[in-house]
């Protein structure tokens, strides 16, 4: 399938069939920068923060964008991620048809332990170098075995990381589209390919925003720890949980800010 074979169906022309459908004429401004967040945490406490507006769009799955206003700096989105890739790539093209340009993702994945025990730790945090494709939303935009982030938006998010003097390992992930079908043998080749977790979306947003032009980067924290032994550890302790909450918030203000 050649990469820019243009579609028939596009997120542009599905906004101007919802604001025709409500009567509006066009949106309100929406801010180039935003956050695609997977913790509900991380938006109650933005949302303490700075005034917002939200919205939603769709029908079927209905996608909420807050927009901030900060008294100093510029307005920023934050839109609560869509889980599985599919719904993943659907919300992307939908806020890049909007008009957002500069992406963060944040959110938990798993990570893939050998027989030693784990090299990452629950609540330790990572930055996502590439992303390997183990779902079937990516090839739709072209034939590759991994998609990777921006590497302005990288910069910028390893330059935020250093400003708040926070620790984080950078490393390949994988993205899958069957949660419960982590097995022996996947787990394995995730190892035997140094990949350092396991999640359900990276991989196609970072495929979607290559297609667009747009930049992106992922930030991830390790909610689980799937073992090679048969072992499952799930979520990090609420302390350690609580940290991560507060670190990913402030890691947030810091990019915006930049």
């Amino acid at each position: 399938m050649p990469v820019k074979d243009s579609s028939i169906t596009s997120a542009r022309r599905y906004i101007d069939f919802l604001l025709m459908r409500k009567g509006q004429v066009e949106l309100q401004n929406i801010p180039g920068q935003c956050i695609i967040n997977y913790l509900p945490d991380v938006s109650d406490s933005m949302k303490a923060l700075y005034p917002y507006r939200s919205m939603t769009l769709g029908i079927t799955n209905p996608m909420q964008l807050d927009v901030f206003s900060p008294d100093t700096g510029r307005p920023f989105a934050m839109s609560h991620g869509l889980h599985g890739s599919p719904m993943a790539a659907v919300q992307l093209e939908e806020l890049i048809a909007l008009g957002c340009e500069d992406f963060l993702v944040i959110g938990p994945a798993g990570h893939p332990t050998a027989t030693d025990g784990p090299e990452l730790e629950l609540g330790e945090l990572l930055l996502a170098t590439s992303a390997w494709i183990f779902e079937g939303t990516s090839p739709h935009y072209g034939e590759h075995k991994q998609s990777k982030p921006s590497a302005e938006a990288v910069r910028h998010l390893i330059s935020t990381l250093q400003d708040l003097e926070l620790h984080c390992r950078k490393g390949a992930v994988a993205t899958t589209d069957a949660l419960y079908r982590e097995t022996g043998p996947f787990l394995r080749k995730l190892l035997d390919r140094q990949i350092l977790a396991i999640e359900m979306e990276l991989s196609a947003l970072f495929t979607v925003a290559q297609f667009h032009g747009k930049s992106i980067a992922g930030l991830l924290f390790i909610s689980d720890l799937v073992g090679i032994d048969g072992s499952w550890h799930i979520a990090p302790s609420p302390k350690v949980y609580r940290t991560v909450v507060r670190q990913l918030t402030d890691i947030v203000l810091a990019f915006i800010k930049q």
